[in-house]
């Protein structure tokens, strides 16, 4: 009787897989050519043994709904047609070849796992819901009330009040600016989107240190330019090397680089180095894309001045954003540069969008000018430097056998140095099974490293401390 139980059970769960790819199927959301997940996550989302998964796919072969390819995988059938006899449009074929691909697929994994709110969030670049200031942005929420008063389409400036409390925000941190000199944008990735767009020439060289978040998407190479890769170490981005290229170079220029709290590394680039990049920008002509979304996220002392605040020439455009310090909800950030830049951006944003939603901008004006943000980041400061140290005593305590890391001195994330003995993307993937998500060290380069990227800003604290043992455990696991 108990066996008789089991094997229904498992007919039943094989006839729901059917079901749900067939299902998928007739509504159109998986179109032929479309990949099938793996037979182990499908019974993982199944919860079945991979016996069953594999007698569901052979009944699917059966109806002429799938198909395999050796060594690729399991695809949806070109030449299946449905109960709509309708053939089904390859668009996998059609947008082989598309101007902007799909991401990496370790990418667009990790942007998937991200969203698993049964996963404990040890890699993700945001703050936890419990550090949003919630009470006091809510007072600025209500005062929409009174100051929103634009229900059309505007010139793609933005909001006039938002730009000058930027405009306030960025001259208290030694960068001279207007409202002119300001674009709201939905976001830091919105911004490169802009500038790449609107202002690089294809064929354009991008430099970038070897590691960085820039090497994770298709944002210049999609563009038709060129990333090339400068070493960054001990707070130095190499110049001589970058000085090297720029003589050799037959084509336009531009430097991307996060000079504070760098994503993925934590490295903060000392002011000499700054001033060397200055130097070198007014030399060859070269723009510098300064991205300094994490500088509110000092901890320990005030970050360096912006490059921007030291350029006198108006080769830098700087990037900010309040998605790292408040929420990626808000979907709010800006674009500091020259008039005329700005400007010329503003109109490449109708040709886009017809500009960033007033809403926000309203909301995070009200929050700046009531001293609402400033009053945030004390607080937000306080509790960062409580969550860095408690990681740093979890991994001393639980990985110090198998890794070394420099303790950042602001920002979110501690790079961590696997040992060589540690195989990364194994631990990776062991881990997501385990129920604990880290970003690998390898999506950030165009080469593999024993690296990995921990954020203390992204669990509640109880979930750091059960994520940081189930690591040291799967370490255990791999070694011994």
């Amino acid at each position: 009787m108990k066996d008789k139980k089991i094997e229904n059970k498992l007919m039943n769960s094989y006839r729901d897989i059917v079901a749900l790819i067939e299902r998928k199927v007739e509504a159109g959301e998986w179109s032929a050519g479309r990949k099938l997940p793996t037979q182990r996550e499908l019974a993982d989302v199944f919860d079945v043994n991979r016996s069953t998964v594999i007698h569901a796919l052979d009944t699917l072969k059966g109806k002429g709904i799938i198909e395999s390819t050796t060594g690729s995988g399991t695809y949806i059938s070109s030449n299946f047609s449905s109960n709509l006899s309708k053939n089904l449009m390859n668009w996998n074929d059609f947008s082989k070849y598309s101007v902007h691909p799909t991401n990496y697929d370790i990418v667009r994994r990790i942007n998937n796992l991200e969203l698993d709110n049964s996963l404990i969030q040890l890699g993700k670049g945001e703050l936890h819901q419990e550090l949003f200031p919630k009470a006091a942005f809510n007072k600025s929420l209500r005062s929409l009330e009174n100051t929103y008063d634009q229900y059309g389409y505007n010139n793609g400036t933005g909001d006039y009040r938002f730009r000058q409390a930027i405009s306030t925000y960025l001259n208290e941190r030694g960068i001279s600016s207007s409202p002119n000199t300001i674009l709201p944008v939905s976001g830091a990735l919105q911004a490169l989107q802009l500038i790449t767009l609107g202002l690089l020439q294809q064929g354009s060289t991008v430099y970038a240190p070897y590691i960085s978040y820039i090497h994770s998407l298709h944002i210049f190479r999609t563009s038709g330019m060129r990333l090339k890769s400068i070493p960054f170490r001990k707070q130095t981005l190499n110049t001589n090397h970058l000085r090297e290229d720029l003589y050799r170079s037959q084509n336009s220029s531009v430097l991307y680089i996060n000079p504070s709290f760098q994503n993925p590394t934590t490295i903060t680039m000392d002011l000499n180095n700054r001033e060397e990049l200055v130097e070198l920008s007014n030399e060859f002509k070269m723009p510098i894309i300064e991205d300094d979304i994490f500088r509110d996220l000092w901890i320990d002392q005030k970050p360096l001045p912006p490059i921007a605040s030291l350029d006198n020439s108006g080769h830098t455009l700087l990037i900010g954003s309040f998605s790292k310090t408040m929420a990626p909800t808000l979907r709010i950030g800006w674009i500091s540069g020259p008039a005329d830049v700005i400007e010329k951006l503003s109109d490449l944003r109708m040709q886009l969008d017809y500009g960033t939603s007033f809403l926000p901008q309203l909301a995070v004006y009200d929050f700046l000018e009531t001293g609402g943000y400033d009053q945030h980041l004390v607080s937000l400061r306080e509790k960062l430097r409580y969550r860095r140290d408690m990681m740093v005593d979890l991994l001393e305590k639980n990985i110090g056998d198998y890794a070394s890391w420099e303790i950042p001195k602001g920002g979110m994330f501690i790079w961590v140095l696997f040992s060589e003995d540690v195989n990364v993307r194994k631990l990776f993937s062991s881990l997501v099974e385990r129920g604990v998500l880290i970003n690998p060290g390898f999506v950030y380069s165009s080469y593999p490293n024993q690296y990995a990227r921990f954020s203390f800003t992204s669990s509640s604290l109880e979930e750091m401390e059960r994520g940081i043992k189930i690591i040291g455990e799967a370490l255990k696991h791999q070694i011994t």
